[in-house]
């Protein structure tokens, strides 16, 4: 029934037994499909090929058999979402012919390739496997084991040998030198850490202080619980006596804050590529404040911790000072965030919500579509009590959008103005900015580049 389910179902590492319910093909506008590691037998039901958004598709570690329907992103599948079934068959091209297996019994003629082609994938299999199945341990498990008698490191990055994996990541990054560092934050450095598998991944070193390690639960325990395409994706974590790091995936073009302050790479970021990376963010929040099982609040809504990949998508990072909301406390804490993003009602009281996060959004649109930190230049309009247009705000780096993409900053522009006011009460939730974003109507005609903007009192 979950027909707007889009980027993943993942069903893999259960008990589920018996067919695959034909009924998963309803799912039209799903991603991705994990089944594997179950018990599951029988055939992939042919009603399979209707999902047409479907591209990529794990059965391995199950009893099925029989041929694979003819799906054009299957031809070309790894064995890797096959390997360890019974008799699959079909046009893949890492599985035989069905008629192959027809013809030598059950099969037998062609296991030996596929037990071959299976061991020559090895570490590549288990590693993905790992990947997957890493988010059942919780952070209870790793403490208890870390506290009993004679263990002195306890690895949860991946569940078969974490030692073998945390020995790989010392050696990808020379034991943390500081060539391999890419970063460097209040509670720790970020490395990259290229693997003999291939994959890169940036790994982030805790500083070892109380305080520090506080921060590394709270970002485990934020960041086990939510998976979205434009938060960045914790893959796994290492908590030992001297030692703890957190593995995410890694963002090639790095921070957004590093892309706006260089010239040469702010003229990449041209008007269109601005307006996703703020709809991108918006999706972010709007789903950890409304989507999660309970509200989170990430805190530290900055440029810095916006990070982009080749393909300029944008993904919120660092939730080490994340806030998981109890809706039957009252969520009052000790003051934390960046100057120049923190809401103002900050200054007088201890309690977190959302809208803290909505102010921050505010500020970072502005800072985008400026390419510098708004707050001066906010403030001085505000505390004038003037307006200003928003050929006056725009990046002058790069040239003057054309009309339709001028409509569309200006309605972006006045989502963050309301995300600017004072008072949280008057500000949207993100669900409503990206409400805002779709549905809001913008006059034909309109000589946007020379409205007025009305910026409200902005305190800081």
């Amino acid at each position: 029934m979950l027909t707007y389910l889009q980027e993943l179902l993942d069903l893999s590492d259960n008990s589920f037994a018996g067919i695959i319910p034909s009924q998963l093909s309803g799912l039209n506008m799903l991603e991705a499909l994990n089944l594997s590691h179950n018990t599951l037998n029988g055939s992939i039901p042919p009603s399979f090929k209707g999902m047409i958004s479907l591209s990529s598709m794990d059965v391995s570690y199950n009893n099925l058999e029989g041929p694979v329907p003819h799906i054009k992103f299957l031809e070309e599948a790894p064995v890797e979402w096959f390997v360890h079934n019974k008799h699959l068959c079909g046009t893949v091209k890492a599985l035989p012919p069905c008629n192959l297996i027809q013809k030598g019994g059950k099969g037998k003629k062609f296991r030996p390739i596929l037990l071959g082609v299976a061991a020559a994938a090895g570490i590549s299999v288990l590693f993905i496997t790992a990947l997957v199945t890493w988010q059942r341990r919780k952070m209870k498990s790793v403490e208890q084991s870390e506290n009993g008698a004679g263990n002195t490191k306890v690895f949860s990055v991946w569940n078969f040998d974490g030692g073998d994996v945390c020995k790989q990541i010392f050696e990808a990054t020379e034991n943390f030198n500081g060539t391999h560092c890419i970063g460097m934050g209040g509670n720790g450095s970020v490395y990259r850490a290229q693997l003999p598998t291939g994959e890169i991944f940036a790994v982030k070193k805790i500083h070892m202080t109380e305080d520090d390690e506080l921060i590394f639960k709270r970002e485990v325990d934020a960041l086990m619980s939510i998976r979205h395409r434009n938060i960045v994706k914790l893959f796994g974590y290492c908590s030992a006596v001297h030692v703890k790091f957190l593995v995410y995936e890694y963002m090639d073009r790095g921070s957004l804050s590093r892309y706006l302050e260089n010239h040469n790479t702010a003229i990449e970021l041209d008007w269109m590529r601005r307006i996703n990376i703020v709809k991108d963010v918006d999706n972010a929040l709007s789903y950890i404040h409304h989507d999660c099982f309970a509200p989170i609040v990430h805190r530290d809504i900055t440029s810095n911790n916006i990070l982009l990949d080749l393909e300029f998508r944008a993904c919120i990072s660092d939730f080490g000072i994340a806030k998981i909301l109890d809706v039957e406390a009252s969520n009052c804490t000790k003051l934390a965030g960046t100057k120049g993003y923190l809401a103002p009602e900050l200054a007088y009281t201890t309690r977190v919500t959302e809208k803290c996060d909505v102010y921050s959004f505010g500020v970072l649109v502005f800072e985008l579509f400026m390419g510098c930190h708004p707050g001066d230049f906010l403030l001085s309009l505000s505390m004038a009590k003037e307006s200003t247009t928003l050929k006056d705000l725009l990046d002058a780096r790069l040239p003057l959008p054309e009309a339709e993409t001028t409509s569309e900053i200006f309605r972006v522009i006045m989502a963050a103005v309301q995300c600017l006011d004072p008072n949280p009460l008057h500000r949207p939730t993100t669900l409503h900015v990206t409400r805002m974003f779709s549905t809001a109507e913008v006059h034909g005609n309109r000589d946007h580049l020379h409205a007025d903007i009305i910026i409200p009192v902005f305190y800081q």
